[in-house]
Parts: C-alpha cells; sequence; structure tokens
C-alpha cells in the first residue's frame, strides 16, 4: 500500500526477490543490512544449494512467515 513503511527482512527468514533480468529468486536470509550496497538497504542470502547472494530490499516479492528451523 502506498505510504507505508516496506517490511525489511529478518535473518533466518525465506524470501523470494526479483533479480533485475525479471527472473525470481529464493534465499534463506544470512544478514540484513542498512547498506548493502550504494547506500540502499538490503540482505545476503544462501540458497537451497549453498550459493550466496545478495539484494536490495526493494527487490523482495514475498516475505513468507517461514523460518528456517535446524534440527539436530
Amino acid at each position: 500500500m502506498v505510504g507505508e513503511p516496506m517490511r525489511r527482512p529478518r535473518v533466518g527468514e525465506i524470501i523470494t526477490y526479483r533479480l533485475w533480468s525479471g527472473a525470481l529468486r529464493t534465499v534463506t536470509v544470512t544478514h540484513v543490512a542498512d547498506d548493502i550496497k550504494n547506500g540502499v538497504p538490503g540482505f545476503d542470502g544462501v540458497s537451497s544449494l549453498g550459493a550466496t547472494f545478495w539484494g536490495y530490499d526493494e527487490q523482495i516479492v514475498t516475505y513468507p512467515r517461514i523460518r528456517k528451523v535446524d534440527v539436530e
């Protein structure tokens, strides 16, 4: 909704974000930063295959209410 503040991702949350190419990528958030690059807020994340990525908060398209649970 216009005028509402953007929700920030949370560490451990699984999010999907849109790449500049238009493709979608899903990662588990590992770090949240006020300045991920060029003074813009963003996040670091890891894919299900273990690859690491970063993105801007404005690219996020979904915020599932799921957190990764490590079972030992």
